[in-house]
């Protein structure tokens, strides 16, 4: 037998047969499409870590697409020979059923040093060229492949291309072939890590195909741990199919899985040479790592050249986003080393830690730098750094990061250091917990330093202001912030432009509160302070809706809205203040749905804050900003929203609430305002004339003498029947000489006079008022107070459709809007009398006993029953019971006034 042949033979049947893939195995469409979408590349390159799932990827392809041109060669480390290399590319290549019977390939001799071979390479290529199509073969495990002599030959087989062969390589990482070359020449299509971790629905098929069901939130937690990768999954998935409790697995798998441990040691960290493992154990105290800080973590000199290695060499680092070469270990990697390194050497772990956060404070990465100092359990090192930083952190928007330095502090520090406590309570005031900021307050005045720094100063001004505001003092706010308005030439000018102009926008100087809010949005912007720069997106929100410009409060909102989800900031002031202004801009465009989505969020994001329709009425107040005034508009839209789409009595109660729960003394003039109009209205046009006048009464001393307090009084004159007299009431909102707060209420001023004139006969003058009512409307975007007008109203609309010129398209707007919404038909209200009596009829009272209790007739109490049914429009007590409860009309009554 032939030496030629003999090497062939002794080549193992199993190194040239596609693999079988596993029970359970989830097929990739997305993978296995990109492979088909190379059919004319002379290389595809399939590169990733170990356990990502190459191998399984290109042998699900091959199987499924059942390609008879297909050969195929698992490498080892004994493929470093150079004739058994090449023998078992023959082999394979032979046993490929494309390959002609009298092809050379199939008895082409391999020589002692094939890859040195001219002739023999020669022929191979000539015997692929002589093929009918062309011959896919896979190299499975490349990276076996360290022999000058075959990486020598496959890279002369690629220079001569030939056109019967379609080459897949399968690697650890890049092998030394001309890869440049190939991707410049649009020959080479690559695959790699990125696109092989599994999607959180790939994981969920793999997790489902062990039988095992996480919930939503589990399987983000497992996909991020994991990074996807394949391995960690599966590994995963054997070890949550045996564990009872998912969540305190999760919890712990990343540093205990004692399956992905032993992986990681066998398949990756132990082919590592002891010089790279040491080192990126080493290096697996920092999330991402330049050449600078692995050198300052690690006290080597060449940094640069073993991060180099381990990227390029085993694909345990990437280079990360962003600018300079930094580098990010795999999660899991990281994880367990980092894990065992606290656990073996405690103090090396914490020494490492403490390098890591000099280097990144003195290169500008406060961030990280404070996250590896509270590593440390050094709380002198915490300090130094926050005394540095605190103050660009906090305007940065970096909270998070401040709050879990102050608790490396501990009580003790906080209060005896006047930053430190300001500092608290200036990140307390941002979640709205006044509290606890007053106490940190009370540490800071007692622990004041006779000569203050200006920045310490200010800073003390400033949240000082910002509790003003919280407190809706704004008396308080405009002394606090009168010194600030000049500037402080310290890192928190744009903060004291922001609170001057909140401060003037609350005291109702609209001009001067706009331009100092915009300043301080450019200065914020000038010295990266996104969190300021947030803050003055909402606050001149805020001035768009106290001048009329609602699209314009719409966009600043969403915008401030967006920043503040980006970076977790929803839970803070600025957040809430985002999501109601979006709230507002829903109401007035008549989508009570949007309002109480938007609503819900701003109570601090909580599902159980804002409660849905079938809940309990009460507003979790502690999860609510402590601002007065932005808890009262959170209450007021969530109830008139609810009472819009049909919770009348819910609704209704729920701005009662709100109204009550703020408590007296003075507020902002627009949240009062819009309380006062809001409940006001909504009672009327249920019947609760009471509330009406309760709502009223309150609004006296919250918005003396405004046109809202004769838009309510015209409007209760006008729900009795007394038209006359609600059209002199309502004159002084409309001719200006009583000034509204809401920009929009002269709208509904207009819509009552319309109104006024119908009962009148007056026909012509209603449609001038609904005239004048549009065209104030439309420019505002306003359609609420249109679309949820009177009947006789929207008939009057209805009526001038295609009359009404340039208001003609808004008026379409508005009925369509109305159409789409398909508004609830308020019940026939029912009477104080009988609201009383309702309450007492799911008893087993009877009626007698019901008047006993009322202090009332017998027969008092049945005619309220008789007028009861009507209205409901029912025929028993059971049914009257049922209906009352299905309209609201018996959920959690309160006392009437």
């Amino acid at each position: 037998m032939p030496a030629q042949e003999d090497a062939r033979r002794r080549v193992p049947r199993i190194k040239v047969v596609v693999p079988a893939v596993p029970p359970g195995f989830v097929s990739r469409p997305r993978l296995l499409s990109a492979l088909d979408q190379a059919p004319d590349a002379m290389v595809t390159l399939v590169c990733a870590p170990a356990g990502s799932g190459k191998t399984l990827l290109l042998a699900d392809w091959v199987r499924r697409r059942g390609l008879p041109a297909t050969a195929w060669v698992s490498l080892d480390s004994d493929d470093n020979d150079d004739r058994r290399f090449w023998s078992g590319v023959l082999g394979a290549l032979a046993a490929c059923p494309v390959v002609p019977h009298d092809s050379p390939i199939r008895r082409l001799p391999v020589p002692h040093h094939p890859s040195r071979d001219l002739g023999f390479l020669a022929a191979v290529v000539n015997a692929l060229d002589g093929a009918p199509g062309p011959v896919w073969l896979v190299l499975d495990d490349v990276q076996e492949l360290a022999d000058p002599e075959p990486l020598h030959g496959l890279e002369t087989l690629l220079r001569h291309q030939p056109a019967g062969l379609r080459l897949v390589l399968a690697s650890r990482y890049n092998p030394p072939l001309p890869l440049a070359r190939l991707r410049l020449a649009d020959q080479l299509v690559e695959i790699r890590a990125d696109a092989l971790r599994f999607s959180p629905e790939e994981a969920r098929a793999l997790l489902e195909a062990a039988g095992v069901d996480l919930r939503p939130g589990q399987l983000r937690q497992l996909v991020a741990q994991t990074e996807g990768w394949a391995a960690g999954l599966r590994l995963a998935a054997v070890s949550l199919s045996e564990a009872e409790d998912h969540e305190a697995f999760l919890a712990e798998f990343a540093e205990n899985d004692r399956a992905v441990a032993e992986y990681l040691i066998d398949e990756v960290l132990s082919r590592l040479p002891d010089e790279l493992r040491e080192f990126l154990c080493t290096i697996s105290v920092c999330d991402q790592v330049s050449a600078g800080l692995a050198r300052a973590v690690s006290g080597r000199a060449d940094t640069g050249r073993m991060l180099d290695t381990l990227e390029s060499k085993t694909s345990l680092l990437v280079r990360a986003g962003g600018p300079g070469h930094w580098y990010r270990m795999h999660a899991l990697v990281r994880s367990y080393l980092l894990a065992d390194l606290t656990r073996a050497t405690p103090a090396r772990a914490a020494a490492l830690h403490a390098n890591a956060a000099g280097w990144l404070a003195e290169h500008g990465h406060p961030v990280q730098a404070l996250a590896h100092a509270g590593r440390t359990g050094d709380s002198a090192q915490v300090a130094a750094l926050l005394r540095r930083q605190a103050v660009p952190l906090i305007t940065s928007g970096e909270h998070e990061v401040l709050r879990r330095a102050l608790t490396d502090l501990g009580e003790g520090l906080l209060a005896e250091d006047p930053l430190f406590a300001l500092v608290s309570a200036a990140l307390q005031l941002e979640c709205g917990q006044a509290e606890a900021a007053a106490l940190h307050l009370a540490h800071a005045e007692a622990a004041w330093p006779e000569r203050p720094a200006p920045e310490l100063e200010s800073l003390r001004r400033l949240v000082h202001s910002r509790q003003a505001l919280v407190g809706g003092d704004v008396e308080e706010m405009l002394r606090t912030t009168d010194p600030l308005a000049a500037g402080t030439a310290t890192a928190l000018d744009a903060s004291a432009m922001l609170h001057r102009g909140a401060a003037l926008l609350a005291a109702g100087r609209l001009e001067a509160a706009e331009k100092q809010v915009s300043g301080a949005l450019a200065v914020a912007r000038e010295h990266g302070q996104h969190y300021v720069a947030t803050q003055c997106l909402a606050t001149l929100g805020m001035h768009a809706a106290a001048v009329g410009d609602f699209p314009l409060m719409s966009e600043l909102a969403g915008r401030a809205d967006e920043e503040a989800t980006a970076h977790g900031w929803q839970r803070t002031l600025a957040g809430a203040e985002a999501c109601v202004l979006l709230a507002y801009g829903a109401l007035l465009a008549a989508d009570p749905g949007d309002c109480l989505r938007q609503v819900r969020r701003a109570a601090a994001l909580s599902e159980d804050a804002i409660p849905r329709p079938q809940t309990p009425l009460a507003i979790d107040t502690d999860a609510l900003p402590a601002n007065r005034g932005l808890h009262l508009l959170v209450g007021v839209l969530a109830g008139i929203a609810r009472f819009e789409t049909g919770a009348w009595p819910a609704g209704l109660r729920q701005i009662h609430d709100a109204r009550v729960a703020v408590g007296g003394g003075r507020l902002s003039p627009m949240p009062a305002a819009l309380c006062a109009v809001l409940e006001h209205r909504a009672a009327l046009r249920f019947g609760w004339t009471e509330d009406a006048q309760e709502t009223l009464a309150w609004s006296r001393n919250s918005i003396p003498g405004s046109g809202e307090a004769a838009l309510m009084r015209a409007s209760a004159h006008l729900a009795l029947g007394r038209h006359v007299s609600a059209g002199r009431m309502i004159r002084p909102l409309l001719d200006g000489s009583v000034p509204a707060v809401l920009p929009w209420s002269p709208v509904a001023g207009w819509l009552v006079e319309a109104e006024v004139a119908l009962l009148a006969g007056e026909r012509a003058r209603a449609v001038r008022a609904l005239r004048k009512a549009l065209a104030k409307a439309g420019p505002m975007g306003v359609r609420y107070p249109l679309v949820f007008a009177s009947a006789a109203v929207v008939g009057l609309l209805t009526s001038q459709r295609g009359r009404l010129g340039d208001s003609d398209a808004f008026a379409a707007e508005v009925l369509a809007a109305r159409r789409a919404l398909n508004i609830p038909e308020i019940p026939a209200p029912l009477t104080k009398r009988e609201r009383n009596v309702l309450r007492l009829l799911p008893t087993l009272r009877s009626l007698d006993e019901i008047a006993e209790d009322l202090t009332v007739s017998p027969n008092t109490v049945k005619t309220h029953v008789r007028s009861i049914y009507a209205k409901l429009g029912v025929r028993r007590r059971r049914e009257a019971v049922t209906v009352a409860l299905e309209q609201g009309l018996l959920e959690n009554l309160h006392t009437e006034v």
